[in-house]
């Protein structure tokens, strides 16, 4: 097991700035399509992404993975595609669900969850196949 490094943790904890950043874009640029509770989604869902960041760089000790470097990777990968998603998607739901998945990955992260994080991992992938689709 390797403890994440601090530039691993500060790059995965961007990443889910980044990706609540690109909710907020995407939740502004449909804003009248929108339902109520569609804005309150997203507003949770940008809230707990920063939340999951600072937790993570708030952390007493770092979490540690098996082959640290390749579960950085797959996690800033994952959620670079799925940022970038949010410019393209039109459908509501699926940017919803999108959102969602970075959510409990970030939680995952957060928590050194493998099993989670894995879960996570393909069910975006999963996702964004449908986008592409």
């Amino acid at each position: 097991m390797e403890d994440l490094t601090p530039e691993q943790i500060v790059g995965i904890a961007d990443g889910f700035r980044n990706m609540a950043r690109a909710l907020n874009e995407f939740q502004v640029r449909h804003w009248p399509e929108l339902t109520f509770e569609q804005h309150l989604d997203l507003n949770a869902y940008q809230s707990s992404l920063l939340n999951r960041a600072q937790d993570l760089q708030t952390l007493a000790v770092r979490p540690a993975f098996s082959r640290a470097a390749e579960m950085v990777a797959s996690i800033q990968q994952a959620t670079e595609e799925a940022k970038a998603s949010l410019k393209r998607i039109q459908s509501l739901t699926l940017a919803l669900n999108v959102g969602a998945i970075t959510v409990a990955l970030a939680s995952y992260v957060a928590r050194a969850n493998l099993r989670g994080i894995q879960t996570a991992l393909r069910e975006l992938s999963d996702l964004l196949k449908i986008e592409e689709a």
